[in-house]
This record gives structure tokens, sequence and C-alpha cells, in this order.
């Protein structure tokens, strides 16, 4: 069980250093349900604008607690950035503003 344990740590620490080296920020987005892939890369481009790093990668965590629109929490070296969003409808189809 402890090789379990280490074997995940390793692989964190290895997500951690290649990270850095491709210049991805690692953002983790929360919503009540899952969201469509043209709004997570709507959300992947806002968050690159914001943060300014070359690659955004988005984990997306269902949190039931939330009761509508995504949290979207960006940690970076110095410090973590939490942006609200909501969707909002508009003439093309829904779009999120943060």
């Amino acid at each position: 069980m402890k090789r379990v344990d280490l074997i995940k740590e390793i692989t964190a620490e290895f997500e951690l250093i290649a990270n850095r080296l491709s210049e991805t920020e690692v953002a983790t987005v929360a919503s009540v349900v899952e969201l469509e892939p043209q709004h997570l890369a709507e959300i992947a481009k806002r968050a690159q604008k914001l943060t300014g790093p070359k690659n955004v990668k988005l984990k997306t965590v269902i949190d039931k607690s939330l009761l509508a629109g995504i949290i979207i929490r960006i940690i970076e070296e110095f410090g973590a950035l939490f942006i609200k969003a909501r969707i909002c409808p508009s003439k093309g189809g829904d779009r999120f503003q943060l």
C-alpha cells in the first residue's frame, strides 16, 4: 500500500515539473453539471488571457454544493486566483461571463 502512495506522489511531482517546463497552468473548474466542450474551450481561452501562460490545462470537478455557475481555481507560483463565472444567454448560444 505504501508503494501505491509513493507512486501517486511521484506522479504528482512529475506533472508539476512537466507543466513548468511546458509553461502550462492547471486550472480546476467546479460546476454543478458536466460542462460542454465548447464551454471548456471558452474557459481555457479566458483563463489563458488572465494568467498569461502559453497553455492552460483544465481539470473538471462536479460540485453539487454550487447553486449555479462555475468556479475556476488557478494555482500560480505565488498564490491562487479564483474566478466566479455564470452562463449568460446570447444570440449565438450560451456564453460565459467572467
